[in-house]
C-alpha cells in the first residue's frame, strides 16, 4: 500500500517508473475524460506480464476501495470487487500455451 500511496496523483516522470504510477494515470484519465483506457503489457515469456496485470488490478481495487467516503456511486465502489473477480480469467490467459511457449511451469499448476 505504501507504493500505491506514493504513486497516487503524481505526474508520470516525477518518480521512477512503476506500474502503480501507470495504473493511477490510466484511472485518473478514465475519471476525467470518461474515455476507455488500456494498458498494454508485453514481453517475452517469464517477463512478468501476468504479475504486472495483477498489480494493475490491485491498484485499481485499492483506489476504488474508499469511494464511498468521496461520495461516489455504489457501482463505482463495486469496480474494485469486480476487478478482483477477473483474476481467474487473467490466470487462464497467462497459462495459455503458445507457439513460443510450450513448456510454461504454470501448465502443471
Amino acid at each position: 500500500e505504501a507504493q500505491i500511496r506514493r504513486s497516487r496523483g503524481k505526474p508520470i516522470g516525477s518518480e521512477p517508473p512503476h506500474i502503480y504510477a501507470i495504473a493511477d494515470r490510466m484511472y485518473r484519465l478514465l475519471l476525467s475524460s470518461g474515455d476507455s483506457q488500456a494498458i498494454i503489457v508485453s514481453g517475452p515469456s517469464g517477463a512478468g506480464k501476468t504479475e504486472t496485470c495483477k498489480l494493475v488490478l490491485k491498484h485499481l481495487a485499492y483506489v476504488t476501495k474508499h469511494l464511498s467516503e468521496a461520495g461516489m456511486s455504489k457501482s463505482s465502489m463495486e469496480l474494485g470487487a469486480l476487478l478482483v473477480m477477473t483474476n481467474p480469467l487473467l490466470e487462464a490467459f497467462g497459462n495459455a500455451e503458445t507457439n513460443l511457449n510450450r513448456n510454461s511451469s504454470r501448465f502443471g499448476k
